[in-house]
């Protein structure tokens, strides 16, 4: 007889338990380098994701006062520990959670990282969903994209490794949403970023439908 375990809670509330578990190797595997009162602050705000998941379920929308503040504290301290993969799972949370998230830089960075380190096309995929997905829930903050003369703006950055990651995967429907984002989100650089992406498609190993498309995007910018 095969034996099943039983899962406690939906995938959000094991998101979060995994994020803990995650966060709690790192300190322990690096105990002599962390000064033990900030680990311990940070693993209080880390729970009290948990503890929220485990009260309001792990997709319901939270609108506590302080869940922004908290968010916000916990983002750039989680990248100071170099993990991009626990910035990245407390972001999601937000997202989860409908919880605004204002520290993008962090997480625009940990999805970079993430994507450079991908292989597998699959892999690129699942990381273009996230980009998409933290575009839209930022929208509201960052979409008026003010700073237009600093090309390191999170705006920018999120929506130019969008492309290149989805281009990487090769998904013809992730290209598709992957320019149309960046379409919109960055009108005035779109015609430069589609030329630089042709040049690269010119060379050999791009598949032809991901060649087109480029092509297609680079003559609608250059007409307009």
């Amino acid at each position: 007889m095969t034996r099943q375990t039983i899962q406690f809670g939906d995938e959000g509330q094991a998101a979060s338990r995994e994020m803990l578990r995650r966060y709690d190797a790192l300190v322990a595997g690096r105990a002599s380098a962390m000064d033990p009162g900030d680990a311990a602050d940070l693993r209080r705000e880390l729970s009290t994701l948990e503890s929220l998941d485990h009260q309001y379920g792990g997709a319901a929308p939270i609108a506590l006062e302080g869940a922004e503040e908290l968010v916000s504290s916990i983002l750039p301290r989680l990248a100071r520990l170099e993990d991009p993969e626990l910035v990245i799972a407390a972001a999601v949370w937000a997202m989860r959670h409908r919880v605004p998230i204002a520290a993008v830089e962090p997480v625009v960075n940990a999805l970079a990282e993430r994507s450079n380190r991908a292989g597998a096309r699959q892999e690129l995929a699942a990381v273009a969903g996230l980009m998409l997905a933290l575009a839209e829930h930022v929208r509201d903050r960052l979409g008026a994209d003010l700073e237009r003369s600093n090309p390191e703006r999170p705006w920018r950055v999120l929506h130019a490794n969008l492309a290149i990651t989805a281009i990487r995967s090769e998904d013809p429907a992730l290209i598709d949403a992957a320019f149309d984002a960046l379409d919109a989100a960055l009108p005035d650089e779109r015609g430069a970023f589609y030329g630089e992406a042709l040049a690269h498609a010119l060379a050999p190993g791009i598949a032809p439908e991901v060649r087109s498309r480029i092509e297609a995007r680079h003559r609608r910018s250059s007409a307009r």
